[in-house]
């Protein structure tokens, strides 16, 4: 989710209205109070001269309180009652030595001690009220050298604050009408030189991500926004450059994929006449050489008078040449299209052991040992037992053809454990040695194909293991053969274990 964020002309009119108010602050009160004291200064020194007036029309000697009172029609009274028409005039009064008013003159209910009034020691000179109505002013009445009194005055200062207010208001609306059309102004051009070429390359961006390269903008504004626009304009043309080489290899890739399955095609349907011209020609290997005995046979019967033992003779070697023409034809059939496996669970070691009992029962493995290895663990697989004793049949009597006379077969039975199984086997492998001739290596790679076999012409079809290897397979295991020559042989085959129940307790 997005967080909230002030678009750049709120943010900089935000900032650019923070400055003003500060400034105008700082402004205003700078501005106020020397406004402030320059007309408290104007009103001191009139105060002064007002005082200083009064002063000098005093008569030489000044009474004392209460012999005498300054005389209402002397120079100095008439003067302080001018005086007293001001507006501004609050209170006149003049002490004697003894700090006691013998003259005042004020409006009406003023203190008449007024300057003096809470002022413990009367210093010349002028000040402000406490309250901040009023100024004060104070001079010493000296003669000969001695002061004689002190004649204090009181002037408002209501005027000056009017003024003063007046003044606030109209630098009020001055600030307002001016920070209006800075704001404005200001608005309109960051707007031009900044808010607008930020929104067209922002537009821009937008597009080139949604997959449309080389867009070009043009924007006026300051040196470093318009280096930023060409910087983009260079970045877009990049890309778009870089887009069409992308494209064109993609294409270029996409006609060799395209290339390769045909080739691919061309060589799998190649490998597949192959393997049908190599079929054909096992075929007419195999079964050329029995049908040419029945060819034989079949001539010296209808071209010689032959009695009844010779022809019995040759029907008997017809009809075996003719069931060997069957077996083949019945292995290929199998190898092409293996029947239907249908697997159950399957003690593999009873297995090898009913089918070393069935063979030891033939006459071909008399003075041949066959002998047996088994580990002490669980042996079963799902597998069907038939086929599986079908490749176990074929692998025994491929052993038992390659061993010599007194020749020894040992089937060896092991449970394959991996590092997480718990002591379990994950899978049984099944060993056929023998000490026999063994393969030669570079026949060890054809070992599994059809039609291949290393015995003597009419002793095998060469099906036998392709059809064993294909049974293996469909049991889901692997099926495999390390031998060297007269050493002997031994073919490995791997199952998947099946787990028994109650063998985890």
């Amino acid at each position: 989710m997005r967080s909230l964020r002030l678009s750049l002309t709120a943010s900089i009119l935000a900032f650019l209205s923070c400055l003003l108010l500060l400034t105008w602050l700082l402004f205003s009160l700078l501005a106020f109070k020397t406004a402030a004291n320059d007309l408290y200064s104007q009103k001191g020194e009139h105060a002064r001269m007002l005082l200083a007036t009064f002063v000098s029309q005093l008569p030489d000697k000044i009474p004392s309180y209460p012999d005498g009172m300054i005389d209402s029609n002397s120079p100095a009274a008439i003067f302080a009652q001018k005086l007293a028409e001001e507006v501004s005039f609050i209170r006149l009064t003049l002490l004697d030595v003894n700090d006691k008013p013998v003259f005042t003159v004020g409006k009406e209910g003023t203190d008449v001690f007024q300057p003096f009034s809470g002022s413990a020691h009367i210093r010349e000179g002028g000040s402000i009220s406490a309250d901040g109505a009023a100024i004060l002013r104070v001079n010493q009445v000296v003669r000969n050298g001695t002061v004689v009194g002190n004649a204090g005055l009181v002037l408002s200062l209501s005027a000056e604050k009017a003024r003063l207010e007046r003044s606030h208001k109209l630098f009020m609306a001055y600030f307002a009408i001016d920070f209006i059309l800075l704001l404005g102004f200001g608005s309109f051009i960051l707007s031009r030189i900044v808010v607008t070429p930020i929104s067209r390359l922002l537009s821009a961006t937008e597009k080139i991500t949604g997959g449309h390269y080389g867009q070009q903008i043009r924007v006026s504004g300051s040196a470093e926004i318009a280096r930023l626009a060409e910087s983009f304009n260079d970045m877009s043309s990049t890309l778009f450059q870089k887009d069409q080489e992308v494209t064109g290899h993609v294409a270029a890739l996409e006609k060799a994929n395209s290339d390769l399955r045909q080739a691919r095609e061309e060589t799998l349907r190649t490998e597949k006449m192959a393997s049908v011209g190599l079929l054909a020609a096992g075929m007419a290997h195999e079964i050329g050489t029995p049908l040419a005995s029945i060819m034989g046979y079949a001539e010296l019967v209808a071209g010689e008078p032959l009695d009844n033992c010779t022809i019995q003779d040759y029907a008997r070697r017809i009809s075996n040449d003719c069931g060997r023409i069957d077996r083949i034809v019945r292995g290929l059939l199998d190898y092409s299209r293996p029947r239907n496996t249908i697997v159950e669970p399957c003690n593999i070691q009873e297995l090898v052991m009913s089918t070393i009992e069935m063979l030891s029962q033939q006459g071909a493995f008399k003075g041949v040992r066959i002998t047996t290895s088994c580990d002490e663990c669980w042996l079963d697989a799902c597998v069907d037992p038939h086929q599986l004793q079908q490749v176990l049949i074929n692998l025994i009597l491929n052993s038992r053809d390659a061993v010599p006379t007194e020749g020894k077969i040992l089937i060896r039975l092991k449970g394959v454990v991996n590092a997480s199984g718990f002591g379990q086997p994950e899978g049984i492998r099944i060993e056929v040695l023998d000490n026999g001739s063994g393969i030669s290596e570079e026949h060890l790679g054809r070992i599994f194909d059809p039609f291949f076999t290393t015995k003597p012409p009419g002793k095998g079809t060469g099906l036998g293991l392709a059809i064993s290897a294909r049974i293996i397979e469909g049991f889901g295991g692997k099926i495999a053969v390390r031998s060297k020559l007269g050493t002997g042989t031994c073919f490995s085959i791997w199952l998947p274990a099946v787990v028994r129940q109650g063998s985890a307790s």
